[in-house]
C-alpha cells in the first residue's frame, strides 16, 4: 500500500462538516460539539488502525512521514505551488486542504486532474442550490468561502486544554489525521507508536506549535516520548533524536535538561570545538589589527553529497555581494578567507543549538550577542551547502542577532523578509517546493512555522515604529492583540473592532472572536458571551475580563479570574503573572508568593517574575532567598537600574559587600541622576564597607546558601505540580560575569575591544583560601604573611573600587546633603576627620540651599546636626596633630597594625573572616602590567606636620563663621527653640577650641 493509498484509506474530517455550514454560509459549531467530534475523529481512526492491523515500518511510519512533509510544507517551510497541489489533490481534498484549478504538472496525472475538477464543479453545482438566485460569480465565491469556513471548522477541531490554533493553520484537517494515528493503540495501554518513535514526537511537537499557547495536555504527551528516549540505551541514542528533544525542552524553557542533552549529542557526533581568538580585522575598510575571537570546528563524519544538493535561500547583502562586514574575520582585509573544513549537517545543527544555549545561559547584551556571532560567522563561511531548513535557521539567527546593530539592521530587516517572502508561491508559481522537505535534517533545527516568523517580522517593524506594514501583517495572522496595539498607535482604534465584527458574520460561535470584541471595544458582555460559548473550558476570555478589571484596579476580581485562567491551563506563565501581581496588590503575599514562583519555574529567564518574587519574599522577612531570586532577575535583564538598585539594597541588608559594590556601580552607570538612593541605605552601605575593610566581616556570604539548604545547581521545574519553595533557587553571583559590558554593544568589535573581564578568570594563590600548609598539617608563617598580603591588597582596592563610586554619585547630586553625609562617614575612616570636615561642610551649604531652614524646625535641626557633626571632626584632627600623623587616618592605622602582626615570628594569624570574593577582588593578585580595574580612585595625599596644622587653625575659623551665620538668620523665629539653645553651646565650645588651637600651633 502506497503512502497516499495509506491515508486515504484512513476516514476524513471533512464529512459531516456540511451540517455545520448554514445556508448562508455561516460556522454553527459550539465549542462542547468541536471537543466532540475531534474525539470522535480519533477513536474513528483508531478503530480502523485496529481493524486493518497496517505494518508499522512498512506502512505506517512512510504514510506518517509523507502526511508530515506534505503539513511541513504548507506551513514550515513554504507553500505548494499550483502543479503541486493538482498533484496531491487527492490527498488535499480527502483532508480538508484547499486545491486549486490550475494544471501545470506532467501529462499522467491528468486523469486525477479531471476527477478533481468534476468534483470541484459538482461542490459549485451544491453551492448553486444552496442560493438559487445568485449569479455564476456569487456562486464561486459562495463555494470559496464554504471551503474557508470548512477550514475554520477542521482548526477548531484542533483545539486543546481551551487553546484554540492559529488561525493561519493549513491543512488542519491532515494534522487531525497525522495525530489520530499517533494517539492510536493497537490494545488497551498499547500505542500504535512506542513513546521512543520520534514521528510520535514530533506530530504532537507540531500540534503544539500550531496553538495560539502552551498546552499542558501536550506538555504531558510529549514529556512522555522525552523520557522514553533518553531512557533509552546510550547506544540506541542518535544526534537526530537528541537534538530534536532538546528543542522541545529549550521551547518549554527547561534549560538545564537542554543543555545536558546538547552536550550528549556534541559527543555522540565527534565534533571538535576551538573558541579561539586571533589579531586580524572585521570589515574591507579597517587598518587596524584588533583580537578576534573565532571559532574552529571539524567534524568528524564525511559530509553526506545529497546534503549539499539542497535548495539554498537566498542570502541578503552578503561579503560576496560587496557589504564591507566581512563574512568571518581575516588578518588584512586583502587577506584570502582561511580554508575551513566541511562540517556535516548535523553538526551545523548542533552549533546552531550551542547558538541558542549560549543566549540562554548569559545575560541579554552584547558580548553575549557576539558570543553567538562567531557560531553563525562559522556556519556562514563554510564550504559545504547547508540543507534548507539549516540554512534558514542560520540566517533567522543571523538576523535576530543584527536586528539590534545600527551598522547592520537594514541587512537584518531584508534578510528577514526574504526569509518570509519565500513561503509564498505567488513569488514564482512555476517553483515547486514540497522538496523542501525531503530531507533528514529537516527537524534538526528548531525553525518557527510561517505564522510566527510574521510575526518576528511584524514586531520588527512596529519596533521601528513601521505601524501600518505591522498592523497589515498583524491582521494576516489575526493577532488581535498586536492587532489593537498597532490601532491605537495608527488612531485608528474602530478598525480591530470592525475586523472582528465581519468575521464573526461568518463564524459567530468561535469564542476568541467574541474575545477580539471584547478587547477592542472594553466590553465585558462580549467576554462573557465568549466564556459561554467555550463552556467555561477556555482560559482566553477569563485572562481578557482580568486584565480588564486590572486597569479598572479591581483587583479581588482580578485574583479571582485569573485563578480561573491558570485552573484550565496551568503552564501558561502570563497568567501566573498577573495573578502574583494582583495578590501582591490585595496584600495576600502567600498567593503572590506561589504565582510568581510558578512564573520562574514555567520561564527562569523571565526577569521581572524573579524580580516581583523576590519583593514578596522580602516582604515576608525572607531576606536570604530574596537576594537569591533577585541575582537571577539581574542574571536576566542587567540593563534594568532599578534591578541593580532593589540588589544593591538587599545586599547592603545582608552584608554582601562586593556583590552591593558591583550593583551600586552599574546601576549609576546605567541610571545616571535617576537612581535612587535613601540615606539608610547607603549608610548601611558605608557602614558595611568600614567593617569589610576593618576586617570585621567577608566581603561575601559564602556559605550562606548552603546553610539555608540552597542547591548550586537546583531544578525548578521537576513537576509544575509541586509545591513552590523559595529554597529552590539558587543565588548566581553577579561578578562571576564580565559585568563591565553593561552597554548594548552595538557596534561590534570596536566597542567589545575594551570591554575588561573582572577579574573572573583570575586564579588566587592557594594561600588566599587557606589551601597551602606545611607538612605537619599546620599553616606556616610565611603563608599566613603572603595571605594576609593579599587580603590586604584586596582590600585597598575595594577602598579604591568605592572611591570611585562616591565620586560619581557626588558629580551626579550635588546638592543632596544625606548622600554628603554618607560620604563624610566614609572618608572619615578612609582619609580622617579633615575630609570628612570637608565633606560636612557641603553637606551644610546643601542644607542651607532649602527654602525656608531657617524658619523650618527640621530644617534648622539638621543644620546644628551638621554643625555639630564638623566640630567633632575638627577637635579628632586637632588631638590627631598634637598626637601625630599615625593617628590621623584610621584606615592607614589599621593597615600599619595588621602589616606588623603578620610581620612578626608568625605566632598570630592574620583575619580570616574575609573570603575575598574571586570576581570583584581578584584585581590584587593579578601580575604587574596586567589592565588596571575600571572604576578606581587612589587615595589622596594625607595632610601631615605644618600643613595639618594650618588646615586645622583655617578650619576652626571657618566653623566659627559659619556658626554665628547661622545664629544670626534663625534668631527671629528659632531662639526659643532646643536646636538653638544646642547651637548657642556649640559656638561657645568652637570659640575655646579656636583658642587652644591658636595656642598650640601659633
Amino acid at each position: 500500500m502506497s503512502d497516499v493509498e495509506f491515508l486515504l484509506s484512513l476516514p476524513s474530517p471533512v464529512e459531516g462538516a456540511e451540517k455545520y455550514i448554514s445556508r448562508d454560509n455561516k460556522l454553527i459549531l459550539s465549542f462542547e460539539a468541536a471537543a466532540d467530534l475531534s474525539k470522535r475523529y480519533y477513536e474513528s481512526v483508531e478503530l480502523h488502525l485496529r481493524s486493518t492491523a497496517p505494518h508499522l515500518e512498512r506502512d505506517v511510519v512512510p504514510a506518517l512521514s509523507f502526511a508530515l512533509r506534505l503539513f511541513n510544507a504548507e506551513n514550515f517551510s513554504g507553500e505548494l505551488t499550483p502543479a503541486e497541489r493538482t498533484r496531491y489533490s487527492l490527498v488535499l481534498r480527502h483532508f480538508g486542504g484547499v486545491v486549486e484549478k490550475r494544471y501545470t504538472g506532467p501529462a499522467e496525472d491528468s486523469e486525477a486532474q479531471r476527477t478533481h475538477n468534476e468534483e470541484e464543479e459538482e461542490e459549485a453545482a451544491a453551492a448553486a442550490a444552496a442560493a438559487p438566485t445568485s449569479t455564476g460569480a456569487s456562486v464561486k465565491a459562495a463555494a470559496e468561502e464554504r471551503a474557508k469556513l470548512k477550514d475554520v471548522f477542521l482548526q477548531r477541531l484542533l483545539t486543546t486544554d481551551g487553546e484554540m490554533p492559529v488561525a493561519v493553520v493549513r491543512l488542519p484537517g491532515l494534522l487531525l489525521c497525522i495525530l489520530g494515528i499517533a494517539r492510536a493503540e493497537v490494545e488497551a495501554g498499547v500505542p500504535l507508536l512506542p513513546f521512543t518513535s520520534l514521528w510520535r514526537l514530533r506530530a504532537f511537537f507540531r500540534h503544539q506549535l500550531c496553538l495560539s499557547h502552551r498546552s499542558n495536555t501536550i506538555f504531558v504527551a510529549l514529556a512522555d516520548c522525552v523520557d522514553a528516549i533518553m531512557r533509552l540505551p546510550a547506544e540506541e541514542q542518535t544526534v537526530e533524536m537528541l537534538l530534536e528533544v532538546g528543542h522541545i525542552q529549550s521551547y518549554y524553557h527547561r534549560r538545564d535538561l537542554a543543555k545536558e542533552t546538547l552536550d550528549k549529542a556534541l559527543r555522540i557526533s565527534g565534533l571538535v570545538l576551538e573558541e579561539t581568538s586571533m589579531m586580524g580585522v572585521r570589515t574591507r575598510w579597517q587598518q587596524h589589527q584588533l583580537v578576534q575571537m573565532v571559532l574552529n570546528a571539524r567534524s568528524s563524519r564525511p559530509v553526506p553529497p545529497e546534503s549539499t544538493e539542497e535548495e539554498q535561500p537566498a542570502t541578503v547583502m552578503s561579503e560576496k555581494d560587496g557589504h564591507d562586514l566581512l563574512d568571518r574575520p581575516r588578518e588584512t582585509p586583502e587577506a584570502a578567507a582561511q580554508p575551513l573544513p566541511p562540517l556535516h549537517p548535523e553538526d551545523k545543527a548542533i552549533l546552531l543549538a550551542m547558538c541558542m544555549d549560549i543566549r540562554n545561559s548569559n545575560p541579554d547584551y552584547g558580548f553575549t550577542h557576539h558570543h553567538m556571532m562567531v557560531y553563525i560567522e562559522r556556519l556562514l563561511a563554510d564550504p559545504a551547502s547547508s540543507p534548507f531548513m539549516v540554512r534558514c535557521q542560520t540566517l533567522l539567527m543571523r538576523a535576530r542577532l543584527e536586528a539590534r546593530r545600527n551598522r547592520v539592521q537594514e541587512r537584518a530587516f531584508m534578510q528577514l523578509t526574504e526569509l518570509v517572502d519565500q513561503y509564498s508561491a505567488r513569488r514564482d508559481p512555476t517553483h515547486e517546493t514540497f522538496e523542501r522537505t525531503n530531507s533528514p535534517y529537516y527537524y534538526s533545527v528548531a525553525f518557527p512555522p510561517v505564522w510566527a516568523l510574521k510575526r518576528e517580522y511584524a514586531d520588527f517593524c512596529f519596533d521601528e515604529t513601521l505601524f501600518k506594514t505591522a498592523l497589515d501583517v498583524y491582521e494576516q495572522i489575526l493577532d488581535w492583540e498586536k492587532i489593537i496595539e498597532c490601532c491605537k498607535k495608527l488612531d485608528k482604534r474602530r478598525r480591530a473592532e470592525s475586523l472582528a465584527r465581519e468575521l464573526l458574520e461568518k463564524d459567530p460561535q468561535n469564542p476568541m472572536l467574541w474575545v477580539a470584541l471584547g478587547e477592542a471595544t472594553h466590553n465585558d458582555e462580549h467576554l462573557w458571551k465568549a466564556w459561554e460559548l467555550c463552556g467555561h473550558r477556555m482560559a482566553a476570555p477569563m485572562r481578557s475580563l482580568a486584565r480588564l478589571a486590572l486597569d479598572r484596579e479591581h483587583f479581588d476580581k482580578v485574583v479571582e479570574y485569573f485563578d480561573e485562567a491558570v485552573r484550565i491551563n496551568p503552564v501558561f506563565g502570563g497568567d501566573w503573572f498577573s495573578l502574583g501581581y494582583a495578590s501582591l496588590r490585595l496584600k495576600n503575599l502567600q498567593r503572590s508568593g506561589e504565582a510568581f514562583t510558578r512564573v520562574c519555574q514555567i520561564d527562569p529567564s523571565d526577569a521581572f517574575g524573579w524580580n516581583n518574587l523576590a519583593s514578596v519574599m522580602m516582604r515576608q522577612g525572607k531576606l536570604r532567598p530574596a537576594f537569591n531570586a533577585m541575582s537571577q532577575a539581574i542574571v536576566n535583564n542587567r540593563r534594568d537600574w532599578r534591578m541593580w538598585q532593589n540588589y544593591f539594597r538587599m545586599g547592603c541588608e545582608l552584608k554582601e559587600v562586593t556583590e552591593s559594590t558591583n550593583a551600586l556601580r552599574i546601576a549609576l552607570s546605567i541610571a545616571q541622576r535617576h537612581i535612587q538612593l535613601e540615606r539608610g541605605t547607603l549608610e548601611l552601605f558605608v557602614l558595611n564597607t568600614i567593617a569589610y575593610l576593618k576586617g570585621d566581616i567577608g566581603g561575601t556570604s559564602a556559605g550562606a546558601d548552603e546553610a539555608e539548604g540552597t542547591k548550586a545547581h537546583a531544578r525548578l521545574y521537576d513537576s509544575l505540580a509541586a509545591a513552590p519553595k523559595e529554597t529552590s533557587i539558587h543565588h548566581a553571583p553577579t561578578a562571576r560575569s564580565i559585568t563591565e559590558a553593561v552597554t548594548d554593544g552595538d557596534e561590534g568589535e570596536e566597542e567589545l575591544a575594551d570591554l575588561v573581564p573582572f577579574g573572573a578568570e583570575v586564579e588566587l594563590p592557594d594561600t588566599v583560601t587557606g589551601a597551602s600548609r606545611d607538612d605537619d598539617g599546620t599553616t606556616g608563617a610565611g603563608v599566613t604573611a603572603e595571605r594576609a598580603a593579599i587580603l590586604e591588597g584586596i582590600r585597598r582596592r575595594h577602598a579604591d573600587r568605592v572611591r570611585a563610586i562616591f565620586a560619581t554619585i557626588l558629580d551626579l547630586f550635588v546638592s543632596d546633603p544625606d548622600i554628603y553625609a554618607c560620604a563624610a562617614k566614609l572618608f572619615h575612616f578612609l582619609d580622617g576627620p579633615m575630609a570628612s570636615f570637608r565633606y560636612h561642610q557641603k553637606e551644610l551649604r546643601a542644607c542651607q540651599q532649602k527654602d525656608q531652614w531657617s524658619r523650618n524646625v527640621d530644617l534648622f535641626t539638621r543644620v546644628v546636626e551638621t554643625l555639630e557633626s564638623m566640630s567633632q571632626d575638627l577637635f579628632e584632627a586637632f588631638a590627631a596633630a598634637q598626637e601625630g600623623d599615625a593617628a590621623h587616618v584610621p584606615y592607614a592605622q589599621l593597615a600599619v597594625v595588621r602589616t606588623a602582626t603578620t610581620t612578626t615570628a608568625g605566632s598570630t594569624r592574620a583575619p580570616t573572616t574575609d573570603q575575598p570574593d574571586r570576581a570583584a577582588d581578584a584585581g590584587a593578585a593579578t601580575p604587574a602590567g596586567a589592565p588596571a580595574d575600571v572604576g578606581t580612585a587612589a587615595a589622596p595625599a594625607p595632610l601631615k606636620g605644618e600643613a595639618l596644622q594650618q588646615a586645622v587653625i583655617s578650619a576652626f575659623k571657618e566653623l566659627q563663621t559659619n556658626i554665628k551665620g547661622a545664629l544670626d538668620a534663625s534668631e527671629e523665629h528659632m531662639e526659643e527653640h532646643a536646636s538653638y539653645k544646642r547651637l548657642k553651646d556649640l559656638s561657645a565650645r568652637v570659640r575655646r577650641g579656636v583658642q587652644e588651637v591658636k595656642a598650640a600651633f601659633v
